[in-house]
């Protein structure tokens, strides 16, 4: 997973950074629709924002806050930062058929294709 650093807010005094990750996916492909599915870990529904613009799907997801201030960190191994994930799918899709679900930090998205673009058989007579 690359680490990739984005300026997000510029002001006169003060610029912030935020570190965005990109996501271990799967993507796979019938006739009639992708599935895709985002490994987002500590993510859960509220934090996930997906949207489709043409043929490109964009996701965030935004992690919920971590440790409560009483405590106090050790050893920190799980990569920090949220995700993001930009894909160009080259076929238009049904907008209002996407079912998305969040279930054990991964998200399992359906995206059905445009009727035009469904492959189909030419009857010869």
């Amino acid at each position: 997973m690359s680490t990739t650093e984005l300026a997000t807010t510029t002001t006169e005094q003060t610029q912030t950074t935020q570190k965005w990750r990109r996501p271990h996916y799967d993507v796979f492909e019938n006739k009639d629709a992708f599935d895709i599915k985002v490994s987002l870990p500590g993510v859960d529904r509220s934090g996930v924002d997906v949207s489709i613009d043409g043929e490109s799907l964009s996701l965030t997801a935004i992690r919920s806050a971590r440790a409560e201030d009483i405590w106090r960190p050790l050893r920190q191994e799980l990569p920090q930062g949220d995700f993001r994930l930009n894909l160009h799918l080259n076929v238009p899709i049904k907008e209002n058929k996407i079912s998305a679900q969040v279930e054990n930090g991964v998200l399992n998205l359906k995206l059905p294709k445009a009727d035009e673009f469904k492959p189909r058989k030419i009857k010869i007579s």
